[in-house]
């Protein structure tokens, strides 16, 4: 099957993005501003990434749709949800364990919620629920489609496993959470896949500027997360577009590539 060329156009538009994304953690790890407390601030916002924006949304999806559980395709839908409620929880885990390390103590779920928000993941989190308020299922999709970011957190996490210490278990927790955001990218991805016949040239166009809008955002987000190791000209550029494009492995994802004209 011929992958189609609308979801080409749309990977194209993310592929800078993402590169910028990933360049903000490359930076960050070998950057003068980093310090224990740079570390422990950039963890207990992964965490709560992890656990409250991540695995409490499906804790709450399943709590509200368990009396509805009875067909094949309900039972399908909710041990989905209960999977990434599992894996959401596990990525908390691994966080949590470097944070541990650092500090000899670990934040209550409760206490996440004023340790772990910064302002411009608020942003984010808003500017997600404007989309799907404005624009419904293409909002929703477009969601779907941005988060993890490609998983270039992770994937660059998973570089530093040459070195001891407090990096080599950021490597390792990267590294359990890699496949699974994966996962969840491509189930992003299928579920656009699986609708691109319904959906007109003008929706997908509105659904890239609505990914490239998000995406923008996860890199501004991303860079407030970690301290600001990209400084202010280059962010402005690198959320522009100004950086290689970072491929999209098409082969994991389809297995196999797209004929270009």
């Amino acid at each position: 099957m011929t992958i189609n060329p609308n979801i080409v156009s749309l990977i194209d538009r993310c592929e800078r993005l993402w590169a910028a994304e990933a360049e903000v953690v490359r930076t960050y790890w070998n950057s003068p501003r980093r310090t224990a407390e740079t570390d422990r601030l950039w963890l207990v916002r992964q965490m709560y990434k992890e656990l409250l924006d991540g695995a409490l949304p499906s804790l709450l999806w399943a709590r509200d749709n368990f009396d509805g559980v009875g067909g094949s395709g309900s039972r399908a839908e909710f041990l989905e949800e209960v999977d990434v409620l599992r894996e959401e929880f596990i990525h908390y885990m691994g966080f949590a364990e470097v944070f541990e390390a650092l500090s000899g103590t670990t934040p209550s779920a409760d206490a996440l919620r004023d340790l772990g928000a910064w302002p411009e993941n608020d942003r984010l989190q808003a500017l997600r629920a404007r989309h799907r308020q404005e624009h419904g299922v293409l909002g929703l999709r477009a969601q779907r489609f941005t988060e993890g970011g490609y998983c270039t957190l992770y994937s660059e996490g998973m570089k530093l496993a040459s070195r001891d210490g407090i990096d080599g278990m950021i490597a390792r927790a990267c590294s359990v959470v890699f496949n699974d955001e994966f996962g969840h990218m491509l189930r992003g991805i299928a579920d656009l896949a699986g609708s691109v016949d319904s959906l007109s040239e003008a929706e997908w166009s509105t659904l890239g500027g609505l990914v490239e809008e998000q995406l923008r955002h996860r890199v501004v987000m991303r860079n407030a997360q970690f301290s600001g190791p990209v400084a202010s000209d280059r962010l402005a550029a690198i959320t522009s577009g100004a950086c290689d494009p970072l491929p999209f492995d098409y082969l994991r994802a389809f297995g196999q590539t797209p004929s270009r004209a």
